[in-house]
């Protein structure tokens, strides 16, 4: 007996995710289905993790490497779908953005090409993954290797991709990433420039302050000025602190 969407819907809707067992979401897949059901679905096998994948797996054997099944590989967190995931970003010509997102948590172990090759890409969403991928990976690259995988990033005219550039760097406090900090703050948007002065003044080092200091001076914004400066105030009351301790 055939059962339908609505009859699926029904099911996720009176049942808890835990109780729809992985055979039962593999028997009722079909590419006949809305996008949003198969994508509900892929969701659900992905939260059973071992079992899931043992059905993600075949599904993708009958029905192709269609995006929710490869987003569940993702969701499963198991080592065979990370292989699985892994190889089909090396077997392809482009980096595919479902491909990249389902590595979510997985970027510690991309090579530093790979994420490159990601990050190269031009599109929003895609540099968005690619970025994502290396907050995974930052404690594991030398400065030079981070700073050249952003080179072209601190300069994307999308707020969005410069804003997480600076929230990776600010992980680091190397005087190097003070310094590329220090000039995506000169020439930014308003919320750019908010986010660099406080990424500048959470590294709290002498020579992050000192950038303060001297960005607090060329500003020619009041609002700028002021962070800047609060920025300063809060590693000297941070050092107060740590001297009356």
């Amino acid at each position: 007996m055939m059962i339908t969407e609505t009859q699926i819907w029904e099911k996720f809707n009176t049942n808890k995710p835990i109780l729809i067992p992985a055979n039962w979401l593999e028997r009722v897949y079909s590419l006949d289905l809305s996008a949003e059901l198969r994508w509900l679905i892929g969701e659900r096998l992905g939260l059973l993790a071992k079992e899931g994948w043992d059905v993600i797996k075949a599904l993708i054997d009958n029905y192709g490497n269609q995006p929710e099944l490869i987003y569940a590989a993702g969701l499963c967190h198991q080592k065979e779908a990370c292989s699985f995931l892994l190889q089909l970003l090396r077997e392809e010509v482009k980096p595919e953005i479902s491909v990249v997102r389902a590595l979510a948590c997985w970027g510690a172990i991309l090579s530093t090409q790979e994420l490159k090759s990601i990050l190269d890409e031009k599109s929003l969403q895609m540099r968005l993954a690619g970025l994502n991928l290396l907050s995974f990976k930052v404690h594991l690259l030398t400065v030079d290797e981070l700073l050249d995988m952003v080179r072209d990033l601190v300069d994307d005219f999308r707020e969005e991709v410069v804003i997480q550039v600076i929230k990776i760097l600010q992980r680091r406090d190397e005087d190097e990433i003070i310094e590329c900090i220090s000039k995506i703050a000169l020439h930014g948007t308003e919320k750019i420039v908010e986010t660099a002065l406080i990424a500048l003044g959470s590294i709290g080092t002498t020579q992050s302050v000192d950038s303060l200091s001297k960005l607090s001076q060329q500003f020619e914004s009041k609002t700028h000025r002021s962070i800047a400066q609060k920025q300063i105030s809060h590693q000297h009351i941070n050092y107060s602190l740590e001297c009356m301790r």
